[in-house]
């Protein structure tokens, strides 16, 4: 059977063009800091926002993705992504930037749903491992996003431009790819199942996530942070952080696929968790650059193929519906940033910016234990 193009690439678009704005967001974390004038701490509670406007969507996507299509969902969410960027340059005040993080992060809440169901039933649909490969283009987007806002910086061109820019370019993408998805999610679904239809293996794979979005989702929110104010990096080397680890998460998906059907899925699994926790411990110790910059290469690689596999798994599971298994996994990735970003705010205030990574040390080494000890569960 051949693969629909137009059907996977729609897909691809999207994952591509959210993350772009991501990226945007990770190298722009300093100006904002300093726009609104708060300390790390209340950064941390700005994510927290961000992450309760994702999590509350992701709670009821499930509903609402039996009343409205993918399509309507995608492109509404694109419009109001457009208009926030354009407006958060000219939020001056805690207040009003919360706002518009709220906003944001419902929008998405709902993409990341979406997108994941549109993938796994793209993966069942060619019975091939993809998964990795979708999540590659949200590398790539990702990475893109930093390296242009990284340049934006270099040449001391505003925040305004740099989102207007942005805007302009990404958008039509959005809204195109919006029209061109083609599974919209039937599936007749309690809401309650959600909160209840949590077997072991389910759980696992919520602790899994957890644990490599702290460390994906701390090096966005806090890796230019300690670039700047730890390694002393100023101008474009702020933005390596996001670039070394983003772009060795490009490699590590656009390649995980392939290293999936070499080693196994457990086994590439495992070899993702170690590598990630050996990345992590080497930021906590490194005091130069270049050390930081092997640390970012190298947990970025490694984590890189972690959800991904998850969601394959989370939506193979028999005795769970694949969209709930895809939501309870998701939430469980914003879900941390409900309790991360002031955690790692408290830290970065009261021990140092570079014992952010001290908990993703704690939390690899635990999913290591978990994952080697719980084999069976994986090849059942």
């Amino acid at each position: 059977m051949k693969i629909n193009i137009s059907e996977t690439n729609a897909c691809k678009a999207l994952f591509f063009s959210i993350s772009f704005f991501v990226g945007l967001w990770a190298v722009r974390i300093p100006d904002i800091k300093d726009q609104i004038n708060v300390d790390y701490t209340g950064m941390g509670y700005l994510f927290v926002i961000f992450s309760i406007g994702s999590v509350l969507t992701m709670i009821v996507t499930p509903k609402i993705t039996q009343i409205y299509s993918s399509k309507q969902i995608s492109f509404l969410s694109g419009l109001f992504i457009s208009i926030l960027w354009i407006l958060i340059p000219f939020a001056y005040s805690f207040e009003v930037m919360a706002i518009l993080s709220f906003i944001f992060g419902v929008c998405y809440g709902l993409y990341e749903v979406i997108l994941n169901v549109q993938a796994t039933s793209l993966e069942k649909k060619f019975k091939k491992p993809m998964m990795s490969g979708f999540h590659a283009f949200w590398s790539i987007g990702l990475l893109s996003g930093s390296l242009l806002t990284s340049l934006f910086l270099e040449f001391k061109i505003n925040f305004l431009v740099n989102s207007i820019t942005f805007v302009i370019i990404l958008s039509p993408l959005i809204f195109l790819s919006s029209l061109t998805l083609k599974n919209n999610i039937t599936d007749s679904l309690s809401f309650l199942s959600i909160f209840f239809n949590w077997p072991l293996f389910l759980v696992i794979l919520f602790i899994l996530s957890i644990t490599a979005v702290f460390l994906e989702g701390g090096t966005d929110s806090w890796g230019s942070l300690y670039m700047r104010d730890y390694i002393n990096a100023d101008g474009f080397k702020i933005g390596l952080a996001a670039i070394a680890f983003n772009g060795s998460m490009v490699l590590g998906r656009l390649i995980g696929d392939k290293l999936n059907e070499i080693f196994g899925i457990y086994n590439f699994l495992v070899y993702s968790v170690i590598g990630s926790l050996v990345g992590s411990i080497i930021l906590v110790l490194s005091s130069s650059l270049v050390f930081s910059i092997i640390g970012f290469t190298i947990a970025g690689f490694c984590v890189s193929s972690i959800i991904p596999i998850c969601y394959t798994f989370g939506s193979s599971i028999k005795s769970v519906n694949p969209t709930v298994g895809i939501t309870i996994i998701t939430i469980g990735v914003y879900g941390v940033f409900m309790i991360a970003p002031p955690a790692l705010g408290y830290i970065a205030d009261f021990f140092g910016i570079k014992y952010v990574y001290i908990p993703m040390v704690i939390l690899f080494l635990i999913s290591s234990v978990i994952v080697i000890l719980q084999q069976k569960l994986f090849k059942n």
